[in-house]
């Protein structure tokens, strides 16, 4: 039973006396995509539907470059990142009617990928 004891006080030692990480923040999430343009008048009617649709779901466009230059790999040429309070946030974005119109467009003149993640809360 000692030997319990001390196991459970020295678990709740290690974790009320290690480095935590930022609990109460809540990590960003992160829409990415990376595509070839095909077809730029279908991509223009993309771009003139989806591109004042983000701030509607607190996100921002942090990224967005039609030439973007790759060092590594075989990345496509066009980049575009966008940023919001969370995962939840990003994929009620792109799952929201507004968007789901919008990207028939984008898929229908681009070759590429498009990544939800949730980005990095650095150690407290």
């Amino acid at each position: 039973m000692k030997k319990f004891i001390v196991g459970v006080a020295a678990a709740v030692i290690l974790v009320l006396g290690a480095p935590a990480y930022a609990q109460d923040t809540q990590a960003p999430g992160y829409m990415i995509a990376n595509y070839m343009i095909t077809d730029q008048a279908v991509f223009q009617k993309y771009m003139d539907e989806a591109g004042p649709l983000a701030p509607k779901y607190g996100g921002k466009i942090i990224v967005f470059n039609l030439n973007a230059d790759a060092v590594e790999g075989e990345p496509k040429s066009a980049l575009a990142i966008a940023e919001f309070p969370s995962v939840a946030d990003a994929e009620r974005f792109y799952n929201s009617p507004e968007y789901t119109a919008a990207k028939q467009f984008r898929i229908a003149s681009t070759e590429g990928s498009v990544v939800i993640t949730q980005g990095f809360v650095p150690p407290a």
